[in-house]
């Protein structure tokens, strides 16, 4: 019996010896992740809040290397080939530094990952980018640092940072036109290639502005296979002749009205209105 109760004693013991207090983080961390293209880029960081202290110029201090969030570096992931602000990046994991300072920020990618906040000395050796965004004033008061991606295109965005009523914006480009021709010339050369693939191919063309005369080709060839669709003939009249396209966006509101899909109703009757004044 004495025997028992020393061993609960030891093992409760030990169980509160090696017991950890837990409590919130004061700058939580956080991931975002964008498909840009038909690629990804996460960023891993940590977010610290203003808590009524002036950030730039006191907590941050300006022209000085900073580590981009709190705790240990912001990490930055491009599954594929990149430009980042025009500047060519492999793909991999960078550590993402900054250097504000009132005008204009400078924005470092850096190899080593490994830094508990940010080296007192950037090495040469490590830089893998190193370019200047301008600063902008931002209208709202951002009370938690924030990191995201905005103004996205089909393959581009501007990684966005924002704290205070400070915010710079780098473009990101994910080059991947050559993917997507190949996808939808290997995907069309094919005979069980749908009417979906011919439309999908079809607003490819058109929203690039690339080749319009193929992009109708495309968009008749979907509406030829799969007669009566509304999204698939709002498509086609985007990209045909103003009378015909008239015609065809009509075709698509009314079959957009039985399909209750009133987005539909009411772009086809944009496109009606813009495209009856300028008959």
């Amino acid at each position: 019996m004495k025997k028992n109760f020393l061993s609960l004693f030891l093992v409760g013991t030990f169980a509160i010896g090696y017991a950890q207090v837990k409590t919130p983080q004061p700058s939580p961390s956080a991931t975002v992740k964008q498909t840009i293209g038909l690629s990804e880029v996460t960023v891993d960081y940590s977010r610290p809040s203003a808590n009524e202290r002036k950030v730039f110029g006191n907590l941050v201090p300006m022209d000085v290397v900073w580590r981009t969030g709190a705790n240990g570096s912001t990490d930055i992931t491009f599954a594929n080939e990149a430009s980042f602000n025009g500047i060519k990046v492999l793909a991999g994991k960078y550590a993402l530094y900054t250097i504000p300072s009132a005008n204009e920020w400078e924005i470092v990618l850096y190899k080593d990952t490994e830094q508990w906040g940010a080296p007192k000395e950037l090495k040469a050796k490590e830089i893998v980018a190193k370019t200047k965004v301008k600063a902008e004033k931002n209208p709202l008061f951002v009370e938690t640092f924030s990191i995201g991606f905005n103004d996205l295109k089909t393959d581009r965005a501007n990684l966005t940072l924002s704290w205070e009523n400070t915010m710079v914006k780098v473009p990101i480009v994910m080059d991947s036109k050559k993917e997507v021709l190949e996808s939808i010339n290997a995907t069309l050369g094919r005979k069980e290639a749908k009417a979906s693939d011919y439309n999908q191919a079809a607003g490819y063309y058109f929203q690039e502005k690339m080749d319009l005369k193929k992009a109708l080709e495309y968009s008749t060839k979907a509406n030829e296979m799969q007669p009566d669709v509304f999204y698939m003939l709002k498509l086609k009249a985007a990209n045909g002749m103003k009378k015909e396209a008239i015609e065809t966006a009509k075709k698509s509101m009314e079959l957009a009205k039985k399909a209750s899909n009133d987005d539909y109703v009411k772009m086809n009757t944009d496109n009606i209105a813009k495209w009856s004044k300028s008959k």
